[in-house]
C-alpha cells in the first residue's frame, strides 16, 4: 500500500528517477546536507498555530499517560534488582545509527522513525547494544568474558497497532548477554539460567506470584536437541523455583535462532506475555565471527505499570 502511495507521488512529480538518485547516487553527508535544507525551508513556512495544529495530530509526540513518580521509582527498582544479578546499566542515546534496527535484525526501517545526521530514534535498546559491545570488541577493549547488559529506555515504532491500548512510544526492559561460544553450550545454558533469574526477580518485585516461562525451539532444533534439553536441565539443576517448559517449536520464526524464550505471568484469570528473547546472531554479523554468542530478553515495562495501577 504505501509502497503504491510513493510511486503515486513520485509520478505525479514526474520524476521517476528521483528515489534512485538520492538512494544511490549520493553520499551520506550530500543526502543529509540537501534533507536539512528541506526541512529548514518547510519550516520557515510554519507559524505557532499551524505548530499547535500539527502536534495536536501526531500521535509520535504525545506525552506517555503514566505515574511519572511510580514510574521512576519502578524503574529504579528495577535497575537495582537486575545490577545485583550481574546486569550492568547502559543508558542509551535517543538516537540510533541508522539501520541500527534492520541491517541485522528483520526489522523494516518503514517502521523506524528514521532521523537526520546518519541516524534513527531508538526502537530497540537489544540492537544498540549489540552495536556498543561489537564496536568494542572490534577495538580489543573487552576480555574473553561474558558480558551482561540492561537497559531501561523509552522508544518509539511508527507501524499501526491493531490493539488501542498500545503506543508509538513505550518502555522495555531489556537485557543483554554477548560473549564467545565455550563448547558444551556453556554459554547458552549460564546465560538462560541468568536471564530467566533476573527477569523472574524483576517480576517477583511487583508481587507476581504466579510466574513462568516457555522455550520454544527455532530453526532446525527440537525439543530433543541437546541444546534444549541441556539448557533447561541446568536451570533445573540450579533453581527449584523458576518454572521452565519447552512447547513446540516455532519454525516459521526468522528473528531468533536455537531457541526463543516466552515470559508469562498469571493475574487473575488472565494469562499475560509479559517478556519475549532469545538468542540471535547480530554480533557474529557484526564481528564476522560464528563464535560470538548473544541472548536477550525484553519485559514490557511498560505493561507492568500499567496492570499494576
Amino acid at each position: 500500500m504505501k509502497k503504491d502511495i510513493g510511486e503515486h507521488i513520485i509520478s505525479k512529480l514526474d520524476l521517476p528517477d528521483i528515489v534512485k538518485i538520492l538512494s544511490d547516487e549520493l553520499s551520506g553527508s550530500e543526502l543529509n546536507t540537501i534533507l536539512l535544507e528541506v526541512f529548514n525551508r518547510r519550516i520557515q513556512q510554519e507559524t505557532p498555530s499551524s505548530l499547535l495544529n500539527k502536534y495536536e495530530r501526531n500521535k509520535l509526540v504525545k506525552p506517555a499517560n503514566i505515574d511519572v513518580l511510580r514510574y521512576k521509582e519502578q524503574e529504579l527498582t528495577c535497575y537495582k534488582v537486575l545490577a545485583s544479578r550481574g546486569f550492568e546499566p547502559i543508558e542509551h542515546s535517543p538516537a540510533a545509527q541508522l539501520g541500527t534496527s534492520s541491517v541485522v535484525a528483520t526489522v523494516d526501517q518503514k517502521k523506524v522513525l528514521t532521523a537526520l545526521r546518519n541516524t534513527e530514534m531508538q526502537a530497540d535498546p537489544t540492537n544498540a547494544t549489540a552495536l556498543h559491545y561489537a564496536s568494542l570488541k572490534k577495538k580489543g577493549g573487552l576480555g574473553s568474558r561474558t558480558y551482561n547488559y540492561s537497559n531501561i529506555s523509552r522508544i518509539i515504532r511508527t507501524q499501526v497497532f491493531d490493539n488501542p491500548n498500545f503506543t508509538p512510544h513505550f518502555s522495555v526492559i531489556c537485557l543483554i548477554s554477548c560473549g564467545k561460544d565455550t563448547g558444551s553450550f556453556n554459554f547458552e545454558k549460564e546465560e538462560l539460567f541468568k536471564h530467566l533469574t533476573a527477569s523472574y526477580d524483576v517480576l517477583r518485585s511487583y508481587s507476581f506470584e504466579h510466574i513462568y516461562f516457555e522455550i520454544i525451539p527455532c530453526k532446525g532444533y527440537d525439543g530433543r536437541s541437546s541444546l534444549i534439553t541441556e539448557s533447561i536441565s541446568y536451570v533445573q539443576k540450579n533453581s527449584d523455583h523458576i518454572k521452565v517448559s519447552v512447547v513446540e517449536p516455532d519454525y516459521e520464526n526468522n528473528y531468533y535462532y536455537g531457541f526463543r524464550i516466552k515470559a508469562k505471568i498469571v493475574v487473575g484469570e488472565n494469562v499475560i506475555e509479559i517478556g519475549d528473547g532469545g538468542l540471535l546472531d547480530w554480533t557474529q554479523q557484526l564481528l564476522t565471527n560464528r563464535k560470538e554468542r548473544m541472548m536477550t530478553m525484553g519485559i514490557g515495562f511498560s505493561v507492568l505499570h500499567a496492570i499494576t495501577k
